[in-house]
């Protein structure tokens, strides 16, 4: 009677387990909202829809549904205030929105100098960056980066261009044509096969003139989603850096995904991935080895831009969480 019980008792036991071990196997991807898409920016699109294509999402537990990037401080506020609690998006805007009481940190820096640069008519007679003084400068709006690259420029070089706000990169190529503005800024790399055309050519590369270590882009998340589910906030970066990584050693594949994207031809979409590839960081720690110093730089470039009220501060280092890296 006993062997009878102990055996009824070691197969529910054994039962239990089995379907405690089926029940994990067969849980569903934890689903989230997080901002981050991007019809134009390969440095937002390709990293999420590799993510996606590889089924890196899913093999760590996630299904994120992407929103739009925020394209200002402003914006990511308001996506905060919506519930959004995690994503991808511009290094400065993190600090600005923290700055303004946003209770949002940077957990990775996968990006980092930035890919943009200055970019003239291909038959201009500038050759350097100092004879943009005096000049306008086609950039996408006046809460952008674009626009606070402009003013860093001016401090840096001595110099006093003008930044126009005209929006994207069609509408400052068609201006430049017309004479409106003397050169344009873009981070896209569709901007690069103007240059293979001969309609423009590149005057500035900003790296050059940026500060490093640097981070251009970061993966953010609120401090309640921090504090109450930093496993989450670990595999979205693991997701992350896992397709940068990806991204960077299969470079055709890249080129694939970019094309089915944009509907681009195949030598933009090689330049552009070309290109992103150079400045894309696995280790989630921007351009050096730290990734408080490279955002540490981002801010430094922001302060110096001009574009931010005298006196508005930011502990970098209690903005940057950095236990999420590998």
């Amino acid at each position: 009677m006993r062997r009878h019980l102990w055996l009824v008792t070691m197969v529910g036991i054994c039962s239990l387990a089995a379907g405690s071990v089926v029940g994990q196997q067969s849980s569903s991807p934890e689903k989230l909202r997080a901002s981050g898409e991007h019809t134009s920016f390969e440095w937002l699109f390709l990293p999420i829809s590799v993510a996606k294509d590889r089924g890196l999402w899913t093999r760590n537990g996630l299904e994120p549904e992407f929103i739009p990037a925020a394209a200002s401080a402003v914006q990511l506020k308001q996506q905060v205030e919506a519930g959004v609690k995690i994503g991808l998006v511009n290094t400065a805007e993190v600090l600005l929105a923290r700055s303004q009481g946003t209770p949002v940190k940077i957990v990775a820096g996968y990006l980092g100098e930035t890919v943009a640069k200055i970019f003239v008519r291909a038959d201009s007679p500038m050759k350097t960056a100092k004879e943009l003084d005096g000049k306008k400068i086609g950039i996408l709006s006046a809460t952008h980066t674009s626009y606070r690259a402009v003013l860093y420029m001016n401090d840096k070089l001595g110099i006093k261009a003008e930044p126009v706000a005209l929006g994207d990169l069609e509408n400052n190529t068609a201006a430049l044509k017309a004479g409106t503005v003397d050169a344009i800024y873009s981070a896209e790399g569709a901007a690069l096969t103007l240059v293979d055309s001969g309609v423009l050519k590149i005057l500035v590369a900003l790296p050059d003139v940026y500060p490093r270590p640097y981070t251009a882009v970061v993966v953010w998340a609120t401090d309640d989603l921090i504090q109450q589910r930093p496993d989450i906030v670990k595999r979205f970066v693991k997701t992350v850096l896992e397709a940068v990584g990806y991204l960077k050693e299969h470079p055709d594949q890249a080129i694939d995904l970019y094309i089915e994207k944009t509907n681009a031809p195949r030598n933009l979409a090689g330049r552009a991935v070309t290109e992103l590839n150079k400045f894309l960081m696995p280790s989630g720690r921007g351009s050096g080895q730290d990734l408080v110093s490279a955002v540490e730089e981002n801010w430094q470039f922001t302060k110096d831009s001009g574009a931010i009220p005298v006196g508005t501060n930011v502990n970098v280092r209690d903005a940057v969480d950095v236990r999420f890296l590998p």
